[in-house]
């Protein structure tokens, strides 16, 4: 393993737990944060004792568990206080602040400044969550218009929000060219992020609440979602967009309920994953940990939530000049080695709404895609657990061959995630593709906030949608 990896590594496993920390813990810190970073020293020294003898880890579990392990809990006005020192620090000093005045806006707040009509949903899943969903009804170009206007439907990626589809400007966001180009845009909220936390009995603070993967949206709160539109608009099918874990959940839904392939009318992968054994990013090297491991280290709640640790960070490192390289390097961990096609002046903004939280089972799911190689069911660790589910010691396969709706894809040479040799897989597995196109250079979240997405790719999504 690389160092950079490894201290990706690193990075995710104790930002997970300060976060988790910070959201759960009842405590408060006394002495200074910095103590549980510091803690990243003997914990890169054990994970490389760990790639050294992987066949001893189910033996040594406990001992090994050793990412910040205090139960104490980040003080608020103790981050605010060590953000204004740095601030007034390197201010005096002569560097300058750059404040993106759409940092620390919702989603509402984000779409309506830029001048585009805005609502907002709930959506009741069949298992009680209660999901954001919002709407562009129509684009500030068209307004007027009195022709129909189709409906299309956006399903974000991992630890992720709908805010990707509007955080760059209108030319360059995707939910606003579609709105501009006659589209009735609806934009989803998974469950877990900032905007989906409600439910119709449990509260976050529940691990219950928290006691789902990209299975469980792909079978409740996706096909909520497009019931929902449908209903709403009276139209009898909708195009779908799904970026990342996006195409995971409308793969999982159009296998496991086929009934919803007559619904959608052209199905749109923005790095789109169905497998991940080739996969680059930092998350790979969690699957050296054994699930159990994972859910001692990072609990059985939520996974990287948006709250005020992540904007107090944000606030601190991704508005001066001489830190920004900081936000810099946590997308280059997030999305692939290159940044070059993101518009850097915003990534403030990015970062204020990203991550926006998921749960650790979620995590779980991914880490055993990559480790077992199959696009399966969760796995409940054992035969006998497997078989109380599923009637089967293993964990039954998604069967892609069986999702027949007319697919267009999008993968990036450049992608850490969705692997272009998966995507070519991919593309031999689904059998109705209409167009598959590699972008030189992209990563994974270039799909969502590139600078030139609209020249590169958005164009040609316009171009087929009035096709189907």
């Amino acid at each position: 393993m690389g160092c950079k990896r490894l201290l990706g590594l690193c990075f995710i496993l104790t930002f997970s737990y300060l976060s988790k920390a910070y959201s759960t813990s009842n405590e408060v810190w006394t002495q200074k944060y910095d103590r549980a970073w510091a803690k990243q020293d003997i914990f890169i020294d054990k994970v490389k004792t760990l790639l050294k003898s992987k066949s001893t880890l189910e033996n040594n579990e406990n001992k090994y568990v050793i990412v910040a392990r205090s139960r104490e809990q980040f003080q608020h006005n103790r981050i605010e206080e060590i953000s204004k020192s740095l601030k007034f620090n390197l201010e005096s000093r002569g560097f300058q602040y750059k404040r993106d005045p759409d940092a620390h806006k919702n989603m509402t707040q984000l779409i309506l400044s830029q001048g585009y009509p805005v609502e907002r949903h709930a959506v009741k899943t069949q298992d009680g969550f209660l999901l954001d969903l919002h709407r562009i009804p129509y684009g500030k170009k068209n307004r007027t218009s009195k022709e129909p206007r189709p409906a299309i439907f956006l399903q974000h990626g991992f630890i992720s929000s709908a805010c990707d589809w509007v955080m760059n400007f209108a030319n360059d966001s995707l939910g606003f060219i579609l709105a501009d180009n006659g589209y009735d845009v609806w934009m989803g909220n998974s469950r877990g992020n900032i905007y989906s936390q409600k439910h119709v009995t449990l509260k976050p603070d529940d691990e219950r609440f928290w006691d789902w993967s990209f299975h469980e949206m792909g079978i409740y709160d996706t096909p909520a979602f497009i019931d929902f539109i449908l209903n709403k608009t009276g139209q009898p099918s909708l195009y779908y967009v799904g970026h990342s874990q996006g195409t995971i959940v409308a793969f999982i839904m159009l296998s496991q309920k086929p009934e919803y392939q007559k619904k959608i009318r052209l199905f749109v992968g923005l790095a789109p994953i169905m497998s991940i054994q080739n996969m680059k990013s930092p998350m790979k090297y969690l699957s050296v940990f054994t699930d159990p491991m994972i859910y001692d280290i990072l609990g059985r709640r939520d996974y990287l939530p948006h709250n005020d640790l992540v904007e107090a960070l944000v606030d601190t490192y991704c508005i001066t000049n001489l830190t920004e390289w900081i936000c810099n390097d946590i997308i280059f961990l997030l999305t692939g080695p290159d940044i070059s096609n993101l518009n850097i002046s915003r990534v403030e903004v990015y970062l204020d709404h990203t991550p926006a939280g998921a749960s650790v089972k979620d995590l779980v799911h991914y880490t055993q895609m990559y480790r077992q190689k199959r696009f399966a069911l969760y796995d409940f660790g054992s035969p006998e657990e497997n078989m109380k589910h599923y009637g089967n010691a293993t964990p039954p396969l998604y069967d892609v061959t069986k999702v027949a709706v007319p697919s267009l894809l999008f993968s990036g040479s450049r992608d850490w995630m969705a692997d272009p040799k998966e995507v070519a897989i991919l593309n031999s597995t689904l059998p109705n593709i209409k167009g598959s196109y590699n972008i030189a250079a992209y990563n994974h979240l270039d799909f969502v906030w590139g600078l030139d997405a609209a020249v590169l790719y958005y164009n040609k999504i316009l171009e087929w949608l009035p096709k189907f």
